[in-house]
């Protein structure tokens, strides 16, 4: 189904953001909702409110059209009480839950290697990506190591990831933080490939994610557009990737404490 969606169309008002209780609710009570936009139903309905609030939905949706294939947006909630008791550390009283672990958990680029997805094609997890690390720069790809030390807020990395599907592709990724949220913007430099097709190009997939602590919890939100060729298989193909995708983001973050 082609996505067209006018940024004109999007409610982009903070009046959206305070309205957006309810879902905050429903993601206390049942752990997750999921919002897969449509051509009739194109409102950012899930992102917590915070002060990067307005800056993620205009990166992540601002500049939707007709070509854009995929763009959804989830929210989770995980108490802190759960991180620790599902934490693999042997001693839980060393579990540290604060935003500080939030800020270096999103950092941590090369612990993103052997991260797992669950298939719904295979029934089945499997590797999502091969390969993960940071590198220097856009224009320099030697790998460096994590930058994971001090506030996160502000700091642009990039990184190189080898992914189940698209293979290897560099990614910008820019963080801001405080003491209640850590959110976390990327992109993609270079294409993503879908076997012989050059499926999305640079600039064309985007992901959001913003940790927002309540005190008793997190609410970990997950949003990803991508612009690319609406042909029947590779399209069903692309939104059932990306769909994956989205969890398994939530599940690395809640799974590193």
């Amino acid at each position: 189904m082609k996505l067209f969606i006018r940024t004109s169309k999007l409610i982009f008002s903070l009046a959206l953001v305070v309205a957006m209780g309810s879902a905050f609710i429903y993601a206390q009570e049942n752990n997750e909702k999921f919002h897969r936009f449509t051509e009739r139903d194109n409102e950012v309905r899930l992102l917590p409110a915070s002060e990067y609030s307005e800056g993620l939905k205009e990166y992540i949706f601002g500049n939707m059209s007709d070509k854009t294939g995929y763009a959804a947006e989830a929210l989770f909630y995980v108490t802190k009480d759960d991180l620790v008791n599902k934490s693999k550390k042997e001693d839980k009283s060393k579990v540290d839950t604060s935003i500080k672990t939030v800020s270096k958990i999103v950092r941590s680029i090369s612990d993103m290697k052997g991260m797992l997805y669950y298939s719904n094609t295979r029934s089945h997890y499997e590797v999502l990506y091969k390969e993960a690390y940071r590198i220097e720069s856009e224009k320099n790809t030697a790998r460096i190591a994590d930058d994971v030390e001090g506030s996160s807020n502000g700091k642009i990395i990039y990184a190189m990831l080898d992914e189940h599907t698209f293979g290897k592709a560099n990614y910008k990724i820019t963080y801001q933080e405080n003491e209640k949220c850590v959110t976390m913007k990327m992109e993609n430099l270079t294409a993503l490939s879908y076997k012989f097709i050059k499926a999305v190009k640079p600039g064309k997939f985007k992901m959001a994610v913003s940790v927002y602590d309540d005190g008793d919890g997190y609410f970990v939100y997950v949003a990803m557009t991508a612009d690319f060729m609406q042909m029947g298989f590779l399209e069903n193909k692309m939104n059932k990737s990306f769909t994956a995708r989205i969890r398994a983001i939530k599940d690395f973050i809640i799974g590193q404490f």
